[in-house]
């Protein structure tokens, strides 16, 4: 009969049951995981997560590791850079991530504190700074501008639309089509989030054409629209104030659609426009009472994430924190 028994309660801890002679005795005991920095790069042919699968090896990161980083990577550039029809083959990423270890040799993906993406061959960097005295705390730019934007660059969160790791880009299903909007193909039901702060000026059902529809107004006469959902977020109604990032809707295939994706359309003037990244509007800036202490710590992240002679093959030590 086995006389210890140990248990896995999560990453962070660990149950020992050990028999005495008075009976079974329990000790929850934590796990000392290693943190260590590392720098990666490598070049996007057809998908994020296939430039990481082909440039980030299993003993580094599983699969399941992997995945969680690019939704990362994703999330950092919400509002700067949409990875399923902004980038282009051949735009590169540099991200300088902390990676934690266990005494068994488990590795997990912990962090991004810095990434480089170059979309359409243009860097845009994002650098993690936080200040607790004034509780700010997030990713900014080399100029010291929040990466947060007034509007997201897409209504489906990245994770959402590419949920098998390693499925293949399709250019066709994603293409700005005619001017008149973006076809993002994602499972029925998948949450649809609204991309800025705005008003409920529509939302019910159109007989063909976008079947189930939202439409939101928000600032400087800009509309979105949100077409063919399968249903509505509970209780949404025309005048309803929603945040950026709500869930309001689900992908559906209703109206003109031959298979479940989201129709959105971005409207200035009430016309349908080709939304881009100077359209989201702007950060706001670090304090300037905090500005000296982000352009050391931009300073020291930008030194471990472009450091010249590394690797741009494999993955790198920028620090390690035993």
């Amino acid at each position: 009969m086995a006389e210890r028994v140990t248990v896995r309660l999560s990453p962070e801890r660990r149950l020992q049951l050990v028999r005495d002679p008075s009976g079974w005795v329990e000790t929850v005991e934590t796990i000392p995981w290693t943190i260590a920095r590392f720098r990666i790069s490598g070049a996007i042919e057809s998908s994020l997560y296939d430039a990481l699968d082909r440039f980030v090896a299993d003993t580094f990161l599983p699969g399941g590791e992997r995945r969680a980083l690019a939704w990362a990577i994703a999330d950092v550039y919400d509002w700067e850079v949409d990875f399923t029809r902004d980038v282009r083959s051949g735009d590169r990423f540099n991200v300088l991530l902390e990676r934690l270890e266990s005494p068994e040799g488990e590795r997990r993906f912990g962090r991004i504190l810095a990434a480089r993406v170059d979309v359409a061959r243009t860097p845009s960097y994002a650098f993690y700074f936080e200040d607790g005295a004034s509780s700010i705390a997030g990713f900014y730019d080399e100029e010291g501008r929040s990466l947060r934007r007034a509007f997201l660059r897409a209504p489906l969160a990245f994770r959402r639309i590419s949920s098998r790791f390693g499925s293949r880009f399709h250019p066709i299903l994603h293409m700005w089509r005619a001017h008149e909007g973006v076809d993002y193909s994602a499972p029925y039901g998948t949450p649809v989030r609204a991309t800025a702060d705005g008003i409920v000026t529509r939302v019910g059902r159109e007989e063909g054409g976008y079947g189930n529809v939202i439409e939101l107004r928000h600032g400087n006469g800009i509309r979105t629209r949100y077409g063919h959902l399968s249903a509505f977020a509970r209780g949404l109604y025309v005048g309803e104030q929603v945040r950026q990032e709500e869930t309001i809707g689900y992908v559906g295939s209703t109206g003109l659609s031959t298979g479940p994706h989201l129709h959105y359309e971005f409207l200035v003037g009430g016309r349908p426009t080709n939304p881009q990244r100077k359209d989201m509007g702007s950060g706001t800036p670090v304090p300037k009472s905090l500005r000296v202490a982000y352009d050391s710590v931009r300073a020291q992240l930008v030194a471990q994430l472009e450091a010249r002679g590394a690797s741009r093959a494999a993955p790198t030590v920028a620090a390690r924190d035993d």
